[in-house]
Order: C-alpha cells, then structure tokens, then sequence
C-alpha cells in the first residue's frame, strides 16, 4: 500500500537524499525536507503538481543546485557539495527538459562530447552501443540534431547521456512537448536503457504512463514528500488519484 512519504530504507542504497532544502533566491525554499531513496536497477518517477520541487530536486541531486540543508548521497558517500562535472565523473548522468542537445552539431558530434566525461571505456564501443540501443540515430548520425524532430532530439539527449556509462541517469520531464507518437518511444527507450542495467531516476509530467512502469514513485508537493510506494500501488490509491490523477488534476495539466 502506498504510504506518506518518510525516510524510506536507505541502508543499501545507491542514491538518496536526506532532509534536502534548497532554492533559486535568498530565503525562499523550494525544497523542504526532501527525502528519497534509489536502489540499484530501479525506476524511480518523482510526480506532483506544478511547484511541488520535482525539477529542483533532480538538479540539486546533480549539483545545479546547491543544497542549503540536507545531504545528497551516492552509495554512502556525500556529493551534495560537489560541482556538476564531478558528479558526472561519479556516476550520475542527466538529461534536462529543454536545451539538452547542441544543435549546430551533427548527432555524432553530440555523443562525441558525451564521451568526454569518461574515458575508461573505448569511445568506439560506446558509439556502437548507442546506436544499436537508438537506430533512429544512426540512420542519422551526421544530421545536425537542430533539425530533428523533438523526439528524436530528446533520444540524442538520451544517448548522449549514456555515452559516459553512467549508474544513474537522471531525466527531467523526458516526454515533455512531444507529440504522442515519441511520447511512446522515449518510454519505451527508458525502460529499454533500465533493462541495460541503468538505474533512472526521472521527472515526468506523464504521471500516470510512468508510475505504471516505475519500481517505485514520490509524489511531492509544495517541496515536500506527501506519498510514496510501488508505482502500481500509487496509481491505485485513492488518496492519490483524488489529490494528483483525478480528472483536471495539477499533475496531468503540467
């Protein structure tokens, strides 16, 4: 059954937040409190209206944001005061809902600056791996991604993403403008880029569609936890359906 939203077990996990307060102006939170836990290979979907924290969580947790109380941990160890181009380093990757491919570049070119964030691995098996898991792109590698469709943007953001071999990948708002066919697709990627052995944690307007593949949710509202459970469980509750995915609800109008 889902549950108001409490500390959650932490003990083994690979990331989690704990009591995270941050803001874009002094003395005004948007988080208040924030509390949630990823264990390895599981989607994890944060919902909730608009204001409720979801995207300043997401970029807190890669350090966009700096956390003005709390702690961000990734497998025990604090990176909440550590700059976005080292938490790379550590693991994370994130795609952000708007601006997240330089389009002057070609698709190729995209992936090749993903690719810099980590050079353990050979870059030309990377390529290989990404196109196999998007064949969209590459059928298209030396297209300028400006002049792709919004979806197949968002799958060059994706790809890029992954081109550093992360643990985490952090998605915000991954189907947001698309039109419904590619709003379909780019689920389908998540769950695809899951089953690769990444574990996501993501934002997504799409409360409903989500949640139903999602391991486990958050609903947060006003900068704080108000539920969660397994994704199943919080699309059944009434409590929830009635607050965030009734007709009209906040979530579904975002």
């Amino acid at each position: 059954m889902s549950q108001p939203a409490g500390n959650g077990d932490g003990a083994a996990a690979l990331l989690r937040t704990e009591g995270l307060v941050a803001g874009y102006v002094p003395e005004v939170n948007i988080l208040d409190g924030v509390d949630i836990v990823l264990h390895d290979a599981e989607i994890v979907t944060i919902v909730g209206p608009n204001g409720a924290g979801k995207s300043t969580l997401i970029k807190t947790v890669f350090g966009l944001l700096r956390a003005r109380e709390g702690r961000v941990l990734l497998r025990g160890e604090d990176i909440s005061q550590r700059k976005p181009h080292t938490i790379s380093r550590s693991g994370l990757s994130y795609v952000p809902q708007l601006d997240n491919v330089f389009p002057s570049l070609t698709v190729q070119e995209n992936l090749e600056l993903g690719a810099l964030a980590r050079r353990g691995t050979k870059a030309s098996e990377r390529f290989e791996r990404m196109y196999e898991l998007f064949p969209r792109l590459a059928e298209r590698r030396r297209q300028s991604a400006g002049t792709m469709s919004g979806g197949e943007r968002q799958m060059v953001a994706m790809a890029r993403a992954l081109m550093p071999d992360p643990e985490v990948l952090l998605l915000d708002e991954p189907s947001a403008g698309l039109a419904p066919a590619f709003v379909e697709a780019i689920f389908e990627k998540v769950a695809e880029v899951n089953q690769a052995g990444v574990t996501i944690l993501m934002v997504e307007q799409n409360a409903r569609r989500a949640l139903g593949f999602s391991t486990r949710g958050y609903v947060l509202d006003l900068g704080r936890n108000r539920f969660e459970g397994p994704g199943h469980e919080l699309l059944d509750d009434p409590k929830v359906a009635e607050l965030y995915l009734g007709g009209g609800s906040r979530i579904d109008e975002q």
